[in-house]
């Protein structure tokens, strides 16, 4: 942790790219930062920006969460962090989850100099409702990281546990050390971030590329079923899907979520360009030929026989098993990143269609969880189904997990379904201490053991 708080959050904003194409941190001298409306302005691109790391949102993190899975299997070459990912065998030395255990919480410090200096700013041109907006966005970006190491590091599926992840609220010195907070009370401070947000966002902003209140609402649905609190999680998705704004495409038309920016589907989208690129394509498709070497995630070969047995369902059009050589390798090639030219693929946050299945989830073997489910399925080429086509709640929860596979394979979510279900040792065949990675070495020897290591490592 002392390693994590040495990061100077002036440094990110004298470094960072217009990687939004919005205004660049450069443009305001440092020290100016939160002195004046535009640095304020700018240090919240610095924000975005940090979550544009290849090894948070710019590639890296949906990735293994998908790799540490059924969904996912590793190319690369003589890659040891990768294969350690893909065998369901991470060790604490992992310099993957280092690197994103790191880079997310760069992204905390990032946010947490925003929340604590922008109220301060002392600018006429500088209304209230301005400050209000970037100081929202921030805490909701706050509540998302911290949500994203407390799904890959904490045990997430049970708020009984002490093994949360620590929930870092101030600007630190380099010296500081802030230990592991219970599961509970990390859901707790990542709900009152998202709630706080909801009340300072502008409440008429529809931005794609930004948070907006309606991503503030899915993401809460997302935490809330993560949390086990059903009720909850159906309320926020029902404010994301009633708004209206956000929707799904047909059948025909879905694939335009991932050939064009900011479809009607994408509540955030968090966007790259030719100059700034992400991640996604270089690691999950280079060209038809390549060698299976060549590409870091491939397309488990059991998702090939996944989608055989869905006949009817266009998501299988997003997977490549044929282009391939089988003599090299059996396994496929994810369709969604394509765009070998400019490389500018987006990270897809948080999809409408991810807040009708919560919803599915949540409401279970009922009328309206089969409706949200049919919503999804009848728009990706499938027939809907009946309340009396499952026998048992159990059966409609394994066929909204299995619609989520479908849905959002290689989107980073595979890995904490199958933790938080308690379905790891039955899909994976591992012990259930591994439905997370453990905390990086680095971050308890530096803190003299103080950071916990969880159960099992």
């Amino acid at each position: 942790m002392k390693k994590i708080f040495s990061i100077l959050f002036i440094a990110l904003l004298i470094s960072s790219c217009n990687e939004l194409d919005r205004m660049s941190p450069n443009d305001v001298a440092a020290n100016h930062v939160f002195t004046s409306k535009e640095g304020a302005q700018s240090a919240l691109i610095g924000l975005y920006s940090s979550m544009q790391s290849r090894d948070y949102y710019g590639g890296y993190y949906p990735m293994i969460a998908d790799l540490y899975s059924d969904v996912g299997i590793d190319g690369g070459f003589d890659n040891v962090a990768l294969d350690e990912i893909s065998v369901l065998a991470v060790t604490p030395s992992n310099i993957i989850a280092e690197n994103t255990w790191l880079s997310i919480y760069y992204t905390i410090a990032t946010a947490n100099a925003i929340i604590a200096n922008v109220d301060g700013i002392s600018d006429p041109n500088f209304v209230q409702s301005e400050k209000d907006h970037i100081k929202g966005q921030a805490l909701a970006i706050r509540a998302l990281a911290h949500f994203d190491l407390l799904r890959m590091f904490g045990e997430h599926w049970d708020n009984g546990s002490v093994y949360g992840i620590p929930v870092v609220t101030t600007v630190q010195k380099a010296g500081d050390v802030v230990t592991r907070s219970s599961v509970s009370v990390t859901y707790a401070a990542i709900i009152s971030d998202l709630n706080d947000a909801d009340g300072l966002i502008d409440p008429a902003d529809r931005s794609h590329a930004f948070i907006n209140p309606i991503a503030v609402q899915g993401l809460l649905a997302r935490v809330y079923l993560y949390k086990g609190d059903k009720v909850n999680a159906i309320a926020a998705a029902t404010n994301a899907i009633n708004d209206g704004t956000f929707t799904l495409l047909d059948a025909n038309n879905f694939k335009g979520i991932y050939t064009t920016k900011f479809s009607t589907e994408s509540i955030f989208e968090l966007a790259f360009d030719v100059q700034n690129r992400s991640a996604f394509n270089a690691v999950t498709y280079s060209r038809t030929d390549a060698l299976r070497t060549e590409v870091l995630f491939l397309a488990e070969e059991g998702m090939n026989q996944f989608f055989i047995n869905r006949p009817g369902d266009r998501r299988s059009e997003l997977m490549d098993f044929v282009n391939n050589d089988p003599s090299i390798s059996p396994d496929g090639r994810s369709q969604k990143y394509r765009g070998e030219e400019k490389r500018d693929n987006s990270a897809f946050i948080i999809r409408i269609a991810e807040v009708y299945l919560i919803r599915a989830e949540a409401n279970g073997l009922t009328q309206a969880g089969v409706d949200d489910y049919n919503m999804v399925r009848t728009n990706r080429g499938l027939s809907g189904e009946n309340v009396s086509d499952f026998a048992l709640a159990a059966d409609f929860l394994d066929a909204v997990l299995d619609e989520r596979k479908a849905e959002l394979n290689f989107e980073g979510h595979r890995m904490f379904d199958l933790a938080r279900t308690g379905k790891i040792n039955a899909v994976l065949g591992i012990d259930a201490f591994r439905s997370i990675f453990p905390i990086p070495y680095r971050e308890t020897i530096a803190t003299d053991g103080a950071i916990k290591q969880n159960p099992g490592y």
